[in-house]
């Protein structure tokens, strides 16, 4: 039988849990699925042996942080004369593409009872890799592929395999989600009276979000951009700097144009509202300044920062 895939599937695994990210913490999920079961080149003495039988599993598991975690779950293999249950515990290291997709890795090991004339219990080395697409917070869908060595006992129970098992698996997580936190609109400072006159600088300030991939305004945004265009209208002789933002995920030339386009978008809003355009200045930055790790703190980073500034006169006291 062939023994040099499993070895290659946990090097795998482990250098996927290596990978560093953010703390998710509590993230506890149940799952099962339905899939098959490929029994690689079988010695079989008994008739009736199904090389490719169906397969459905349950499993429980815990993330202890975005990148690894734990799994214990059940499998039936269910191939008539190489019908077979089993349990297995293994470790589960995960790496993020995007804000939907992510791969994993596992290693561990899987306790098997092989119901045949004479059923046979055995413990044998389990590796694997996923695909996992994020449906929303509380659903996730993901493909699974599973290679066991050697299943059943040749002397014992009649037959002796390595498994390849595919599986196509519904994953629900009770505890994920939280909605990021509503950026808050900026207040301008209000100068005091005063007795007699001299010139200052005020400024407004304040920082407008987007969804992932997005540079749509949202209703916030806005508000917040209205906060703005009201500074303008107050103070005549004015300036808006706009400075576009993205969060970590995706190529830096990726992140540079979607960050201009967010950039962009606040400007074409504020002219809008009556803001001349030849007083507003943009830049943007792309991922070059995103320290986001989870998923709140990479929010903050998909951003537009607005700063409006304007000089005055105002009363002084003497």
């Amino acid at each position: 039988m062939k023994k040099t895939v499993a070895p290659s599937l946990i090097a795998i695994a482990l250098a996927t849990a290596g990978v560093s990210a953010g703390v998710q913490a509590n993230d506890w999920y149940l799952g099962g699925g339905v899939g098959v079961s490929n029994f690689e080149d079988i010695n079989d003495t008994l008739p009736a042996v199904k090389e490719n039988p169906l397969s459905v599993n349950a499993f429980t598991g815990y993330n202890f942080n975005e990148n690894f975690g734990a799994e214990f779950g059940y499998t039936l293999f269910d191939g008539g004369a190489t019908r077979a249950h089993a349990l297995n515990l293994s470790a589960i290291g995960r790496l993020p593409l995007n804000e939907q997709f992510s791969v994993f890795g596992e290693a561990g090991a899987l306790g098997w009872k092989a119901m045949r004339g004479v059923n046979d219990e055995g413990l044998s080395p389990m590796a694997g890799l996923g695909l996992t697409y994020r449906a929303s917070d509380l659903v996730d869908v993901q493909a699974r592929y599973r290679r066991i060595e050697d299943l059943g006992d040749l002397s014992n129970n009649g037959y002796e395999s390595d498994v390849n098992n595919f599986m196509l698996e519904l994953v629900l997580h009770p505890n994920r989600g939280g909605a990021a936190p509503a950026p808050v609109a900026p207040v301008a400072p209000q100068p005091e009276p005063e007795v007699t006159y001299e010139t200052r600088t005020v400024t407004a300030d304040g920082s407008i979000y987007f969804a992932f991939d997005k540079s749509d305004l949202s209703a916030e945004s806005r508000a917040t951009l209205d906060e703005v265009a009201r500074f303008a209208q107050e103070n005549p002789d004015y300036q808006v700097e706009l400075a576009g933002y993205a969060d970590r995920l995706g190529s830096a030339e990726y992140n540079r144009r979607l960050s201009e386009r967010r950039a962009m978008a606040a400007k074409d809003y504020l002219v809008q509202r009556g803001v001349a355009a030849q007083n507003i200045q943009t830049a943007w930055y792309g991922s070059e300044l995103a320290e986001g790790v989870t998923e709140a703190e990479r929010q903050r980073d998909r951003r537009v920062d607005a700063k409006a500034q304007a000089t005055i006169q105002v009363e002084i006291i003497e």
